[in-house]
């Protein structure tokens, strides 16, 4: 930075160099979440540099690949310790010198709401910025209802907080949620941009100052008017009141809009909704875990081949080239399928999802029908069929992935090399859903399934890990709820309003999709909607705790997650397993113990339940590795 002091803390450091330009840089890798410990220590870093008289602007950084991804979920539901982010970014808002924010990676929730009320930003050419707290059910708390709109105005503003999805940098840019966007080192470039503005006589420019997205109040208003109208339905309290928030931006002095904002933030904090996606949250943070990983390395896969033909493979390999690997296509059709990846991520440009330049990249580390010894050289061969044929042929300690359907059990064990062995399931293409099952034999090494979890990471896949001998949890749960819809069908009930119920429920798959129903029984009852939801929650529920209970799921959070991202159970109910903790175990273990009059083989409760009950805990107890 140059020839000034450094004074160092454990959270942040502060460096002082040319210009009297400070740059302060929040030290807590790899996602600098703003919990209190780092909040206090930006409040006095902060103290310094205004104090110090010899110093003009100020430079926020971050240490690590991401500026910052949020607020602790702890304390984001309440009981922040002194400075709260939201007086913080008030704090920095209010500054007399000007604040410029230096941002890369992921710049999300109080992250994002922090670089808000810096004066300038620039950010590099890879980050992402956005409001996510929709996908938790919440409204952002920290000002980012009030200065989302100021800066991009009304209509990108709900759009970027509805959809809960990062933007690109480039796209930020032309919002103007950003000044600039940097080419190459992004220190050098926010250092230029500072004295730039030092230079020009550029002082403080507080966010929450400007009016300019104010100018037409009619126009405001009637953005605002068609957003409300757009989540009128929607089963959650955030949306509607992230729209509230933006309308209150308008109509409310700045001090009275933010305290509205907080106030919606608590509302939506203490529906159930927000605590079912809260779960799904952590749950995500726990897939993928397994204690006996402590201690070892992961496997490490860079170089990938593949060996499958038609569309499915196309979604392994573009999956696959999401993570970062370079990828070999060995099958009899190898251009075909390289053919269905280009139409694919062109597809994905074409909706603005990607950009072009890495629509190339990835393109780029594909290659089609290599010489034989790129095969023998792969860390990772992906087969649908005749595994035991390619492992004979892979490098020694190259890992074997067998690609198998739900509803199907792969045979590991007779493999050549066990050891290096697992399956992969996905309940839909792999590279548009974002469940994977990996699928371990006895005998499958930790390391080999390490490996293959970091790389599912890698493509933003959520991974959970089962035994092969079992088939996998989606298929055993999902069973369950197709078996009670085909008995409610046979005892006298239409399919249609099986699948109605099911679907005013939040379930987005059809429960009867690939197979006919049976017919409706004659001299039956129509059996009532709310029985229907009922019976197939106790039945997928039940399922999920015999899984637990025979060690074939690791924890109840794993279910959730495979029926969320798997199988269209909805994210804000929070998965079967914890659907059954908000509705209470025992609520639960009477309905299934009375449906066990009907058909015991089927109903008979797990006896996880009895002694989650008797113990006082329940299902998210035994969420942890």
């Amino acid at each position: 930075m140059g020839r000034g002091k450094t004074v160092m803390g454990e959270l942040v450091h502060m460096q002082t160099g040319q210009g009297g330009i400070a740059r302060i840089v929040l030290d807590q890798p790899p996602i600098n979440a703003l919990g209190g410990a780092l909040r206090h220590a930006l409040s006095q870093a902060l103290d310094k540099v205004v104090a110090d008289p010899g110093l003009n602007a100020i430079v926020i950084a971050a240490a690590g690949p991401n500026f910052s991804a949020g607020a602790e979920i702890p304390e984001s539901e309440g009981g922040e310790t002194a400075p709260a982010l939201r007086d913080l970014c008030r704090r920095v808002e209010l500054c007399p010198k000007p604040v410029i924010a230096a941002l890369h990676g992921s710049t999300l929730g109080g992250g994002c709401e922090l670089a808000m009320a810096a004066h300038y930003r620039i950010a590099s050419e890879q980050c992402s910025l956005g409001l996510p707290e929709v996908n938790l059910g919440r409204v952002p708390g920290a000002g980012g209802t009030q200065r989302l709109p100021r800066l991009v105005g009304a209509e990108a503003a709900l759009e970027i907080m509805l959809a809960g999805r990062p933007v690109p940098a480039a796209e930020a840019a032309r919002l103007g949620l950003v000044d600039r966007v940097a080419q190459g080192d992004l220190a050098a470039a926010a250092q230029a941009y500072a004295t730039e503005l030092i230079e020009a006589g550029a002082g403080p420019r507080p966010t929450l100052a400007r009016r300019k997205a104010f100018a037409d109040p009619i126009a405001y208003q009637k953005t605002v008017a068609r957003f409300r109208q757009r989540v009128a339905d929607s089963p959650l309290l955030a949306p509607v009141r992230i729209v509230d928030a933006v309308e209150a931006a308008l109509l409310l002095p700045v001090e009275a809009a933010l305290e509205f904002e907080a106030a919606a933030r608590d509302d939506c904090i203490a529906t159930p909704a927000a605590k079912a996606l809260r779960h799904v949250f952590l749950a995500e943070g726990l897939a993928g875990r397994r204690p006996e990983f402590a201690g070892r390395n992961a496997r490490p896969l860079r170089r990938v081949a593949l060996v499958a033909d038609g569309a499915v493979a196309a979604g392994w390999v573009v999956m696959l080239l999401d993570s970062g690997r370079r990828v070999s296509l060995h099958c009899a059709d190898a251009q075909g399928v390289a053919a269905q990846v280009d139409r694919i991520y062109a597809t994905a440009r074409d909706g603005g999802r990607i950009p072009d330049a890495l629509r190339k990249d990835r393109l780029a580390r594909l290659s089609v029908a290599p010489p034989e010894e790129a095969l023998a050289s792969a860390d990772l061969v992906i087969a649908r069929a005749d595994a035991a044929a390619w492992q004979a042929r892979m490098q020694p300690g190259a890992v074997l992935a067998l690609v198998t359907e739900p509803g199907r059990i792969p045979d590991l064990a007779g493999l050549p090399h066990p050891a290096e062995a697992l399956a992969l399931m996905a309940p839909g293409p792999a590279h548009s859903g974002r469940l994977v099952e990996v699928l371990t034999g006895d005998a499958t090494a930790p390391e080999a399934v390490m490996g293959v979890v970091e790389l599912l990471w890698a493509a933003r896949k959520v991974a959970v890990i089962g035994p092969a001998a079992e088939g996998g949890i989606g298929p055993a749960v999902w069973g369950a709820c197709r078996w009670v819809a085909a008995d409610v069908v046979r005892r006298g009930t239409d399919p249609a309003t099986v699948e109605a119920a099911l679907a005013d429920h939040g379930l987005k798959r059809a429960v009867f999709a690939g197979q006919t129903p049976p017919q409706p029984g004659s001299g039956g009852r129509a059996t009532p909607a709310g029985e229907i939801v009922q019976r197939a929650m106790a039945a997928m529920a039940n399922t999920g705790a015999l899984l637990v209970e025979a060690g074939v799921a690791q924890r109840p959070s794993d279910i959730d997650l495979v029926m969320i991202h798997g199988y269209g159970f909805p994210a804000w109910r929070g998965g079967p397993m914890e659907a059954a903790d908000l509705a209470g175990l025992l609520s639960v273990q009477n309905t299934l113990k009375a449906l066990a009059e009907e058909d015991a083989s089927f109903w008979a409760p797990s006896a996880l339940f009895s002694d989650l009950i008797k113990n006082g805990r329940k299902f998210a107890d035994l969420n942890r590795l």
